[in-house]
């Protein structure tokens, strides 16, 4: 049999940030494994990683325009390279439009793999906060007849984009979901169903630690990661600091999020009267990041959605607790008091009353710790990507 080929299709990736995405570690597995692998992302003027095509630990990247939905170079390589597979990700990928024309045309298998389906603004009100701004009825577009129809009533650049979003999942060969509540929607909101492969825990990497040295980092501190987005629960990780020190069991957060700009968070921790309990770093390394996880003494996790959680595994691989929201996609493999302490979303008063039942119980702590490393066994990213190898065969 000759060799496999696949082309990866996502918004981003091939960057440091993203190595431990599923993407990024099933690329990595398929080489070591034999196939051919290209990835494709945007190609973006005012991020100097993504202006050129390169080699990024071993993998070809094409970095893409689009105008509309459509990249030519995306189309032609595509062409060019005639892979097996075409694996897009992300519901609000403009470039897996192009991938299933192309697709088309040389006969490759089309495979639609939905991560964080409440993240299209066309099936939610409010990405930022989607569970609680569901469309009743979402207007999905996925023929260009629907397109037609569509446009002489909302108009044609709304409905182009809603028929260029929503076509490549509605009609892939097949759809991947990453968790049930996933598999769940895409079934609502599409009419298909979906195989369910979880997203793995990170592969180990040998990249060492490094302590940030651009603030002082005390002892004993606890660890918010995570973008300025309400779905995160930043917000919740400061008001649980305000209601620590309201209960007289003050802590320290160490807040981490890849946006340069803090001026939110800040003045909300100012307001809180807890500006001096958080220490506020933008962009860490990979080696900040793992040094952080390594000794923090837990790791909060408030989201209020998510397609996986990423964060609750780099902190079980890292021996540290983990203090999560109560969401949906949590509880398929979280449970309280087993491999991680749940509250209740939203909750600053909650998540500061898991703080302290962790900080009270020794043995409930290492209890989390042991049960979260075998937490994280059983999503090995081994057996992530022999399931995809599966749905692609």
């Amino acid at each position: 049999m000759g060799e496999k080929r696949i082309a990866i299709v996502t918004p981003y990736g091939a960057e440091p940030r993203y190595d431990n995405y599923p993407e990024f570690i099933l690329a990595e597995s398929l080489i070591e494994r034999g196939w051919r692998v290209r990835m494709y992302t945007y190609a973006l003027r005012d991020i100097p990683m993504y202006r050129t095509d390169l080699v990024y630990k071993g993998i070809a990247v094409a970095r893409c325009r689009h105008r509309f939905g459509i990249s030519p170079k995306l189309f032609l390589s595509l062409l060019y390279s005639r892979p097996d597979v075409v694996l897009c990700y992300h519901p609000k990928n403009f470039l897996s439009y192009t991938a299933r024309l192309a697709a088309r045309v040389i006969g490759a298998r089309f495979i639609v793999e939905v991560t964080g389906i409440l993240h299209d603004p066309y099936i939610v009100d409010d990405v930022d906060d989607p569970e609680a701004t569901l469309k009743k009825n979402p207007h999905l577009i996925t023929d260009f007849v629907g397109f037609v129809k569509d446009a002489l009533s909302e108009g044609v650049r709304r409905s182009w984009n809603n028929y260029v979003l929503h076509s490549p999942t509605g009609n892939a060969d097949r759809i991947i979901a990453i968790n049930e509540q996933e598999k769940k929607y895409i079934f609502e909101f599409y009419g298909r169903s979906a195989e369910r492969i979880y997203c793995a825990a990170p592969r180990a990497r040998d990249e060492g630690q490094m302590r940030p040295t651009i603030l002082p980092i005390p002892d004993n501190f606890l660890f918010f990661i995570g973008q300025i987005k309400r779905r995160k629960g930043w917000d919740t990780a400061i008001e649980g600091m305000a209601a620590l020190r309201s209960a007289g069991h003050p802590a320290h957060l160490v807040f981490v999020t890849p946006q340069k700009d803090l001026a939110v968070p800040i003045a909300r921790a100012r307001a809180r009267g807890v500006l001096s309990d958080i220490s506020f770093l933008s962009a860490v390394s990979n080696e900040e990041r793992q040094w952080l996880y390594s000794h923090a003494r837990a790791v909060l996790v408030p989201s209020t959605y998510e397609g996986f959680g990423l964060p609750v595994f780099e902190a079980f691989l890292s021996g540290a607790p983990v203090c999560a929201s109560d969401i949906p996609v949590f509880r398929e493999f979280l449970s309280h008091k087993e491999n991680a302490i749940l509250f209740t979303v939203g909750s600053g008063e909650a998540l500061a009353r898991a703080v302290i039942e962790l900080d009270s119980d020794p043995a409930l702590r290492e209890h989390l710790i042991e049960k979260g490393r075998q937490t994280a066994e059983r999503f090995s990213y081994e057996r992530m990507v022999e399931k995809h190898i599966s749905v692609f065969s």
